[in-house]
């Protein structure tokens, strides 16, 4: 069993390295991203659910003429969306159906896809599995990305908000996506204490599914850039992107075009 991570200074004061600096900066951070941040990426969330998943079917042209697309949403990164891109070339799709319409609870329908595509990073086919839930049924599925919870290193912003990996903690994938989805919903509590979270976020019956995800992404960009600004140059800093972009990169959205660098 892996040790439990450390508390996110986001919450709690005086926790991880023993660096009062790294609080102040973390502080500074969290005030680079507001409340109108988390609603907008979370109003482009909705957006894209509905231009490009939304009545979402597997054998159809529609499918196989926006996988790339899709594939793009679902990923952080344009290296791992190559890599499925790639891996699904010849346009087998079975898969995918059983994934989205199966009759087993979703848990188990998430632990089998993974484990047949077990030529895939398991991290990887985890974001690809669980983005496609999340973004087709927002409102009955959650996300489990690397940077939400990655099992294998024992990191990531929900243990982090938590304040210890010990709910999170599994012996199979579908146990793994179940206690995901429980810290998830328990996020809206911790939000709460940083400012971020409105009543707008849950106001809007289409809006509200992303509101978690939006959240949490801003979550981990604060911490991200937090730690590293805390760790590196000033002339480093000043070439990040803004914490929105930074959050809307891990959600596979694009980036707004004026970005201003971020300085300390």
């Amino acid at each position: 069993m892996m040790e439990p991570q450390r508390q996110s200074h986001i919450i709690k004061q005086k926790t991880g390295p023993d660096d009062p600096e790294l609080q102040v900066t973390l502080q500074e951070a969290l005030g680079q991203v507001s409340p109108e941040d988390v609603i907008s990426i979370a109003d482009e969330l909705m957006e894209r659910q509905i231009r490009l998943f939304n009545g979402l079917q597997t054998d159809t042209a529609q499918f196989t003429a926006s996988f790339v697309d899709m594939v793009s949403a679902v990923t952080h990164t344009r290296a791992n969306a190559r890599i499925i891109i790639n891996y699904f070339e010849l346009g087998d799709y079975k898969l995918f159906h059983e994934l989205l319409n199966g009759s087993e609870p979703t848990p188990v329908r998430v632990a089998v896809f993974v484990e047949k595509l077990n030529a895939l990073d398991t991290r990887l086919a985890l974001e690809l599995a669980t983005g496609l839930l999340h973004n087709t049924f927002p409102r009955e599925n959650w996300l489990w990305t690397r940077w939400l919870w990655d099992p294998t290193t024992g990191t990531g912003i929900l243990p982090l908000l938590a304040g210890s990996s010990h709910n999170l903690l599994a012996t199979n994938i579908a146990e793994g996506y179940a206690r995901v989805g429980a810290v998830t919903a328990m996020s809206m509590k911790f939000a709460e204490g940083t400012g971020l979270w409105t009543d707008e976020l849950m106001s809007g019956e289409k809006l509200s599914p992303f509101a978690n995800s939006a959240f949490l992404a801003c979550a981990y960009g604060v911490y991200m850039y937090g730690s590293t600004s805390w760790r590196l140059s000033r002339d480093f800093n000043e070439l990040l992107p803004s914490l929105p972009n930074m959050a809307r990169r891990l959600l596979g959205l694009p980036k707004i075009k004026k970005d201003t660098p971020m300085v300390e």
